[in-house]
């Protein structure tokens, strides 16, 4: 099975720990951070709806209705996926290998880090933020 996780939740799933928006979105998150981060998934990357995005309650008919945050969101993906099809331009990947090249080439810093998450409403609890503190 392959995953559909858009540029952003490539960042949120490595510090995710069990908030979310509602009971279903965090079940749902808490599962494919399981699967993601024991690398048992492929990944296809999308600036869309996706798994998790599934059970947001913002989510109607794979259309954001909070435009406020979509548009936040939106530019998040766009950052994340730009710098990751710069270095490697697949159709899908391991999970342990978009996490790598994020983690030791992409995202290393603590400025790159509040650059792209710095307005996140999840940002104070995110363990992967802090991790770059």
């Amino acid at each position: 099975m392959m995953l559909k996780i858009r540029g952003h939740h490539l960042l949120c799933l490595q510090g995710f720990q069990g908030y979310g928006y509602n009971k279903e979105f965090t079940e749902n998150m808490t599962l494919i951070h399981k699967k993601i981060i024991n690398d048992e998934e492929y990944v296809k990357i999308t600036s869309n709806i996706d798994d998790i995005c599934k059970k947001c309650p913002n989510n109607n008919c794979e259309i954001c209705i909070n435009k406020d945050e979509n548009t936040k969101i939106l530019k998040m993906d766009k950052i994340v996926l730009e710098k990751i099809l710069k270095e490697s331009k697949k159709d899908y990947y391991k999970a342990s290998e978009l996490f790598d090249l994020i983690n030791n080439k992409l995202f290393t810093s603590k400025k790159d880090i509040e650059n792209i998450c710095g307005g996140c409403k999840w940002y104070d609890v995110c363990l992967w933020a802090k991790q770059k503190e």
